[in-house]
């Protein structure tokens, strides 16, 4: 028995490996080589008590291309993988380990993982490709090895986990196939869109060996015997870094975010036992929208968040063979945390419900590891709308009554968007109670076909007056002139009924960043009482742009929502202020001119500004993300008279196209802001009344300073500038990630 191919990964660092039977020097293909946006990086090496190193594949972009190696015979291959994430969302895309096959002229040979992680060995005879499968699936977030064999002499192919065997069908024999040998990449990707690609591999690899022979079943056995022990990972090493990408110059770093790729709406908060709970969509093969978990964050404050565990993942079956969506949390019966998600299944008409999941250890503070139930909670029936338009449920208890409410988005055909509401006393049975709240979309269009992540909070008053907020986000099921966006209705829920009784028939906007502000969530804080909203901050950028980027979007800034004069208000939770590192400017009552002056003097990418104008006719403002010669600045504004306020970023980024985002704004005094600025992300609450949230990409290096707009005589009542803090600890990134000096 001889070695036809070793690819042991051991280098540790660089961005080239050597294959040592053939002696090639292999690049690694890998987006952050020459960054655009960062300091360039190698790959990340991980050291491994098996070979010395593994070697990260981040999902969409790391790969090695190699000669094609020809087999003449028997052959094994082996090799020490771990999976971050499993290709579950495409149908019937496998995601590649080593592929040497061709499809079209079906010679030679693939090894992969199927959708929820079975083990796939396929090999072409030259006229047909025969494909070999486990049912067994592997575990995510752990090391396996992976042996897969042809028989020249029995002509039998098999596939081993460990030391499990599987052995498959007798074949005609095996030819070898002219394409390149591909380590990562699929020979026949999937297309997801004109950027990026399916069935890459996302997790580790110790090392991929070829063999001119095929071992038997004693052989594979004696094998992992002798490296079982040193199959061992720690999650730290498998989860993806978020080292790598703070020094990007547009990556929000007091935010909450996920270590890399993508994300989208957080949901489900929830409070137990010291900690607070926050999850979110969560894509870890790349920065783009598909195979959908739940990312969770764990807290002790709601500004200091730390990167847990994937919670839940799409499951082989009839429930979430197509994703895990979006949902909510509460504390159930005997004070056990309930996790209610959407379940997507694709196969099916109706193809969406509610299942539960609960924690497999409540003694565990940070609530790690979940089970998730193998049948649905919540089945939409032809009775409840559009099929495949029933998601997000959001589920409440009533202390008062002892019992809990769910409801969940939806539409009716002809008629508009609705919210259906269940009820339960236990958190497991539900009875379907009508509709909680519908809207008919001739009346309102921009409403939507249906809706999505509908939130119910009471909201109240420092005189203890409550009403309830009613917050949810547009969607079209076909092309509309409408854009969607996040709206909310101030009301009751009346019990009697299950429905909501809105105070008005026409919604407000929640936030005029036009869609930045999005993915709605919310919960009672039991700790302070008060009603808090979390929201996904969109980004503004296309696929190639965060490709080049490896992250896509962020939580806003958790927002405490109150009523004053039976009005919405806004504002920024108290805890914020632990972010405050420098103070940078305390002034009071100075005139505008004189404070610019001083502020010439003050930049940063992470800053909190609070600035109340005294009561003026004239146009007042705020300049941001603002090189020294105007090239580049997004500005906030205030027209009095016209009684509205404004993004302006048609300046944000040289080469980018931009806009003007805002709308009205009727106060009875001066004009104040309360800014916060995270490298891309701004928010802006105005007055405690209206939200603007967005995001700016300056291309010069200089554009961070800040000033006032308005005339230089206008009196600043009070301004405070406070340079902020990361939330993430950048620590000393180890030699493996072999940093460069190249610029961005």
């Amino acid at each position: 028995m001889s070695l036809l191919y070793d690819l042991n990964l051991n280098e540790g660092k660089g961005r080239v490996t050597k294959e040592r039977v053939r002696g090639h020097l292999l690049p690694i293909e890998y987006v952050f080589n020459q960054a655009r946006y960062k300091e360039s990086c190698s790959p990340r090496w991980v050291i491994s008590s098996l070979e010395g190193y593994a070697l990260d594949f981040d999902g969409y972009s790391t790969y090695i291309k190699d000669q094609a190696i020809q087999v003449n015979g028997s052959l094994t291959i082996a090799t020490v993988i771990a999976p971050r994430c499993f290709e579950a969302c495409h149908g019937e895309v496998s995601t590649t380990i080593i592929d040497q096959l061709d499809q079209e002229k079906k010679k030679g040979f693939a090894l992969s993982l199927y959708q929820h992680g079975e083990v796939q060995f396929e090999i072409g005879d030259g006229s047909r490709i025969h494909t070999c499968r486990s049912n067994e699936q592997l575990e995510l977030f752990k090391k396996s090895l992976i042996t897969a064999t042809f028989n020249q002499e029995t002509k039998r192919i098999s596939l081993s986990i460990d030391s499990q065997q599987v052995l498959c069908e007798a074949i005609e024999g095996f030819e070898n196939a002219d394409l390149p040998l591909s380590i990562g990449l699929n020979n026949t990707p999937f297309k997801i869109s004109d950027v990026f690609k399916a069935g890459m591999f996302s997790g580790l690899i110790d090392f991929i060996q070829i063999y001119d022979e095929a071992w038997s079943a004693e052989m594979i056995q004696i094998y992992f015997t002798k490296i079982q022990d040193k199959l061992s990972l720690d999650f730290k090493d498998i989860d993806l870094d978020e080292r790598k990408l703070l020094d990007d110059i547009h990556r929000p770093q007091y935010h909450a975010i996920p270590p890399q790729h993508w994300m989208n709406e957080p949901h489900a908060p929830f409070y137990y036992k010291g900690k607070y709970h926050l999850f979110y969509q969560k894509n870890a093969t790349g920065p783009y929208f598909s195979n959908l978990h739940w990312g969770h964050w764990t807290s002790d404050d709601m500004v200091f968040w730390k990167n847990e565990k994937t919670a839940l993942f799409p499951q082989r079956g009839e429930l979430t063979p197509s994703g895990v969506w979006s949902g909510s949390a509460t504390i159930g019966p005997k004070g056990i945390p309930y996790l209610f998600y959407t379940s997507a299944n694709f196969a099916k008409e109706y193809n969406q419900g509610v299942a539960i999941a609960r924690p497999k250890n409540i003694e565990d503070l940070h609530l790690v590891e979940w089970e998730m139930d193998h049948h649905g909670a919540i089945i939409q029936t032809e009775n409840q709308g559009m099929p495949s338009q029933f998601r997000d449920p959001f589920v409440w208890k009533d202390d008062q009554d002892e019992k809990w409410y769910l409801i969940i988005g939806g539409g009716i055909e002809e008629v508009g968007p609705t919210a259906w509401i269940y009820e339960s006393t236990d958190c497991e049975n539900w009875q379907f109670k009508g509709d909680f709240f519908t809207v008919n979309n001739k009346d309102y269009p921009y409403l939507g076909t249906n809706w999505e992540l509908p939130v119910l909070l009471p909201v109240s008053d420092d005189k203890g007056n409550t009403k309830h907020l009613f917050l949810f986000m547009s969607y079209f099921n076909k092309e509309s002139i409408y854009e969607v966006d996040t709206y909310y209705y101030l009301g009751e829920f009346d019990k009697n009924s299950r429905k909501f009784i809105p105070d008005t028939p026409e919604p407000q906007l929640m936030d005029y960043g036009r869609f930045k502000f999005s993915g709605p969530s919310g919960f009672v804080d039991p700790v302070t009482n008060q009603s808090i909203v979390f929201s996904i901050l969109q980004g503004n950028r296309n696929e190639q742009e965060e490709y080049d980027s490896g992250w896509a979007h962020n939580t806003g800034l958790p927002i405490e929502v109150y009523l004053e004069k039976d009005e919405l208000r806004v504002k920024p939770i108290q805890n914020l202020v632990a972010l405050r590192d420098k103070v940078l400017m305390d002034e009071t009552d100075q005139p505008l001119g004189q404070l610019n002056e001083k502020l010439k003097e003050i930049k940063g990418k992470m800053l909190e500004v609070i600035v109340e104008f005294e009561h003026t006719e004239q146009l007042v403002g705020f300049a941001c993300k603002k090189d020294p010669t105007n090239q580049e600045k997004t500005c906030l504004v205030y027209d009095r008279e016209k009684k509205r306020v404004w993004l302006d970023r048609s300046k944000s980024s040289l080469g980018r196209e931009g806009d003007i985002q805002g709308g009205e704004l009727e106060i009875d005094k001066g004009f104040s802001a309360h800014i916060y600025i995270d490298h891309s992300a701004i928010e802006c609450y105005l007055n405690n009344r209206k939200m603007i949230s967005s995001r700016a990409y300056p291309t010069l290096k200089n554009s961070d300073y800040i000033s006032l707009i308005g005339e230089e005589e206008i009196l600043i009542k009070s301004m405070k500038v406070y340079e902020l803090k990361s939330i993430w600890k950048k620590g000393e990134l180890s030699e493996q990630n072999d940093h460069t000096n190249e610029s961005y």
